[in-house]
């Protein structure tokens, strides 16, 4: 599937044609702008936001998102203001898993690619999502088909050019940008990572069992921080 004008966009969400270009111009819809300043989306980025619902309020920033998802992991986030903290506690207390995962989408951008080698590629990122599957759900199992996950170092346009991936819309490689290294664990993300990335997922089973993932790690921050 080829990428997609801003109206089809626009239509698909249930938003305006300028709320469409101000989320790609932010980083939250994946896309590319042409020499004539017309706008495309990928087809990807337009499903995962569609598929985690409309947002409404505020959106969270990339470093409260981390924070929140380190937060569920048991992660200590550095640096972070009284104020800060207190808004992240409040989100996981009132927030349910369905919107926790909708709103930290938005802290990276995924980019999807045709790998010469998806083995070579695999062993190189940072897995998480359907990469990383099995760690969320024991029930599932990872998708060897396809490769998912986040840089180790370096830039996307170096990893880029030293994996020959070539820019796919329907590709098996989806590389997300802006990891916070914090909550690398070994080859993969920390599981509150891997499971909103899973949430993602166009998958059924696999978006079900990520939200119930997330949820099950809600309700033990809950238990911890209920006096």
């Amino acid at each position: 599937m080829h990428s997609v004008m801003t109206r089809e966009a626009a239509t698909v969400l249930g938003v305006s044609q300028r709320q469409v270009t101000g989320l790609l111009r932010a980083g939250k819809l994946d896309g590319e702008q042409l020499r004539d300043g017309t706008w495309l989306v990928t087809p990807r980025s337009l499903s995962e936001r569609k598929s985690l619902g409309a947002r409404s309020g505020r959106s969270w920033s990339s470093s409260s998102s981390w924070a929140l998802l380190g937060e569920l992991s048991g992660l200590a986030a550095a640096g972070m203001s009284q104020s800060t903290r207190d808004r992240i506690k409040r989100r996981i207390r009132t927030c349910s898993a369905e919107e926790i995962a909708r709103n930290v989408m938005t802290r990276a951008t995924s980019h999807q690619f045709t790998a010469d080698s998806l083995s070579t590629t695999a062993r190189s990122l940072i897995l998480t999502g359907s990469s990383a599957a099995e760690l969320v759900d024991s029930n599932l199992t990872k998708d060897l088909r396809k490769v998912e996950g986040y840089l180790r170092s370096g830039t996307l346009e170096e990893f880029v050019r030293q994996q020959l991936l070539t820019p796919d819309d329907e590709g098996d490689v989806i590389i997300y940008d802006r990891f916070d290294m914090q909550h690398r664990s070994g080859d993969y993300a920390s599981k509150a990572v891997i499971a909103a990335d899973l949430a993602r997922s166009a998958n059924t089973r696999e978006r079900s069992a990520a939200l119930v993932a997330l949820e099950e790690m809600r309700q033990r921050w809950l238990v911890q921080h209920t006096k």
